[in-house]
């Protein structure tokens, strides 16, 4: 009995080792089951023992082993890293040694083993096939004290007489041993945290120099792989997650990611509202409010166009459009009176300019054909007259001034054809965004407002015939 309790109390140790464990964040394993112990197949020398004769007769017989009942053994199992673990194992019950015809006596075996797995530095560590090979050092407690040799070897083959405990001569048993385990064993996890275990181990008693109380022993266990929390319960375990307290997502490791934009919310300075990675997150701003981001707007305060990188209409370009409207407007033969067929050009001038605002000069030109100071104070008349037409369709009254520059810029020669000169005979619009340079400019260039009078030449008089003769 007090065996029994030494027993307990043994396994009562190892099962308060694991209390402490489950509060921390590595893997641990803990396995409980039945082993039975072997001496039979222990023969008189290494050869003997390791003999393929002796395997097959001695080591895989049933009736060889001395088995325990189930919770004789206990197994605590902690990984160092990958394909490492350090455990903790210990058997107990009533064993006998067949080999020597030695009674069941107390049995109590408890020590720390190192296994090398293959899972983890050859597949995957959480593979349901888990096999290992793995070396203990141990204290075994199973007295010899009471067998009074010599001893005749229950097996005669490979065995005989031992006249003496060890090597030494001792006549005397021992009860206390310092034990080597050597094995190797296989685990099969039906679940990610629930499995089954066997080993099979091969233990001797160095210390002893005897082969007396050489064993083997062979167990299977139920085993619990726990150690791993998961507070956040997010599938993803403490120890591999960024977030371990909120639900994440595995290919941010375990952080969260609200908005959806692929940037985990611990890197995402705005967590709510879904913005690219280069923005840290956030959306890009839109200051002016004109549909242009600010990292695309060249005017990033002002509204404007995306054709124009969120700027305004640049007024080069409304002096362009009104240049092709001017196309449009048509005047009386030699005169600066607009004909009724230019409305539509003029109407659309006037609300491109109330749309776009600015300040236009108009410059009149005309083609190289007749005198210069005629084709001067044409080109004034209609310049003027088209800004005039242009004001009274309500164009702000300082947006518009003329110029006219007769047949200065004509680029035609006065000898080609009425179809050829026609290029040179336009209004040229320019758009003045100095306010300086714009005050200096008067809103025509001519004071006299006498029309262009239209020099007409006198038909030859007509010879009176002679008068006739009075008869």
């Amino acid at each position: 009995m007090k065996n029994l309790k030494l027993g307990i109390s043994a396994l009562a140790l190892t099962v308060a080792s694991t209390v402490f464990a489950q509060t921390t964040t590595n893997k641990w394993v803990i396995g409980v089951g039945a082993h039975g112990v072997n001496h039979v197949a222990q023969r008189n020398n290494f050869s003997n023992t390791f003999s393929f004769n002796n395997f097959k007769e001695n080591l895989f017989g049933v009736s060889k082993y001395s088995i325990t009942p189930p919770l004789s053994k206990l197994t605590v199992a902690r990984s160092l890293s990958k394909g490492i673990v350090l455990d903790w194992q210990t058997t107990v019950g009533n064993v006998d040694n067949k080999r020597i015809r030695m009674d069941k006596e107390f049995f109590l075996m408890t020590g720390l083993g190192v296994q090398f797995k293959a899972a983890g530095l050859l597949w995957d560590e959480e593979s349901w096939f888990d096999p290992y090979l793995r070396v203990g050092a141990n204290y075994l407690r199973h007295d010899y004290s009471g067998v009074t040799f010599p001893v005749t070897d229950a097996k005669p083959r490979g065995g005989g007489v031992y006249s003496a405990y060890n090597e030494d001569g001792d006549l005397t048993g021992k009860a206390n041993h310092f034990t080597v385990s050597t094995g190797a064993g296989i685990n099969f996890w039906v679940t990610k945290n629930f499995g089954l275990g066997v080993q099979g181990d091969y233990v001797s008693t160095p210390v002893d120099k005897s082969g007396i109380a050489n064993f083997w022993q062979a167990s299977a266990s139920l085993l619990f792989r726990f150690g791993n929390t998961d507070r956040d319960k997010d599938g993803i375990p403490d120890k591999d997650d960024a977030c371990p307290d909120t639900p994440g997502l595995p290919e941010f490791q375990g952080c969260p990611d609200t908005d959806g934009d692929g940037v985990p919310d611990k890197d995402d300075q705005c967590p709510d509202v879904a913005g690219p990675k280069e923005n840290n997150g956030c959306p890009w701003p839109d200051t002016d409010g004109d549909g242009v981001l600010d990292k695309d707007d060249a005017c990033p305060t002002v509204p404007g166009l995306a054709k124009y990188q969120g700027c305004p209409k640049p007024k080069t370009e409304t002096a362009k459009e009104l240049e092709q409207n001017f196309g449009g407007v048509f005047f009386d033969f030699n005169k600066a009176t607009i004909k009724a067929e230019s409305k539509g050009a003029l109407d659309a001038a006037a609300d491109l300019i109330k749309a776009d605002k600015g300040n236009y000069l108009l410059e009149g030109r005309t083609d190289a054909k007749g005198s210069e100071a005629y084709n001067l104070k044409l080109s004034r008349q209609r310049a003027a007259a088209v800004v005039a037409a242009l004001d009274a369709r309500g164009v702000d009254a300082d947006a518009l001034k003329s110029i006219g520059v007769g047949k200065a810029k004509a680029t035609v020669p006065a000898t080609a054809s009425d179809a050829e000169r026609q290029v040179d005979r336009k209004v040229v619009v320019t758009a003045i965004e100095d306010s300086a340079q714009w005050s200096a400019i008067q809103k025509r260039d001519y004071a006299d407002p006498t029309p262009v009078k239209v020099v007409k030449k006198k038909a030859p008089a007509k010879k009176k015939a002679p008068a006739k003769k009075k008869k």
